[in-house]
């Protein structure tokens, strides 16, 4: 029998494409939609339009569609910003994914000047820590696409050394920045890994394309997560307009969302299939 493959993926909505847009409203319109699309799982990524009556009603409108409000996506602490308003804003990202019934809150490293900043990264998240402990929500740490980002982000969850806190592993970004074989950073990553960013890319840049439309891997890739005992669900994250007009190829800049989106998911099924399928032939 194959273990359970769940797919779920951020929201995204093709009429707004800036932060402030992302409202309730917004929100609770596509929810049916995504379960339609075959997921079961959803990350919020955009979070500073909403209370947290607006993140009640998004999670009782999720529990109505038999969906899964899995993670949200918090801000980034960038250059010459304020640290008092990035926890403050922490602060409310996570209040938001409780709210939600959220597992998992992916953040950045920080956007500093030296990046690599070892001291000064255990420090500011190991404060984002505390916040998301006391909402009950785990930390999941992404790779940005930097040269570097996976090896120093180890070393911080291992340093932090905290049950709550994991890696967000986003795979375009690995793929594209470091130019590395995804399936071998799945398994050096191993049982840190908390949940995922899927998308696809042809290595020269962050296309944010559904999996399967581009170079990486995949079969690899989730031969890599069966081997590392990976349980959680295999986010997608796609993007809006403003991303995708950087695309590599441009007959994929306005490629339409709601075929990435089915397409993604189709493909991380029939390859997750396989990978169980060919499993169960080699314990024979």
């Amino acid at each position: 029998m194959y273990s359970c493959c769940n797919i779920g993926c951020n929201i995204v909505a093709p009429e707004v494409d800036d932060i402030p847009g992302y409202t309730r409203d917004i929100y609770l319109k596509r929810v049916a939609d995504y379960r339609l699309y075959g997921f079961s799982h959803l990350e919020f990524s955009h979070l500073l339009s909403l209370d947290l009556k607006d993140a009640s009603c998004i999670r009782e409108a999720c529990r109505s569609a038999g969906i899964v409000p899995w993670s949200v996506h918090s801000e980034h602490l960038n250059e010459g910003g304020s640290q008092e308003e990035y926890f403050r804003t922490q602060e409310h990202c996570a209040k938001i994914a409780e709210a939600l019934d959220a597992r998992v809150m992916v953040c950045h490293l920080p956007n500093l000047t030296p990046r690599f900043d070892f001291a000064r990264a255990l420090e500011i998240l190991s404060q984002l820590a505390d916040i998301t402990a006391r909402r009950h929500v785990r930390l999941a740490i992404e790779n940005c696409g930097f040269k570097g980002d996976i090896d120093f982000i180890i070393r911080i969850i291992d340093s932090m050394n905290r049950p709550d806190t994991g890696f967000n592993l986003d795979t375009g970004h690995a793929f594209y920045g470091e130019n590395c074989d995804v399936a071998g950073m799945v398994r050096k990553i191993g049982k840190r890994l908390t949940t995922t960013h899927l998308h696809d890319n042809f290595g020269e840049n962050d296309d944010h394309q559904p999996p399967g439309l581009g170079r990486i891997d995949w079969h690899a890739v989730l031969k890599a997560f069966r081997d590392v005992a990976y349980n959680g669900p295999l986010m997608m994250e796609m993007t809006g307009n403003g991303v995708k007009k950087r695309r590599s190829v441009g007959e994929l800049r306005d490629f339409d969302l709601e075929k990435e989106l089915i397409s993604g998911a189709a493909y991380l099924h029939f390859q997750w299939n396989r990978v169980n399928r060919e499993a169960m032939e080699e314990s024979r």
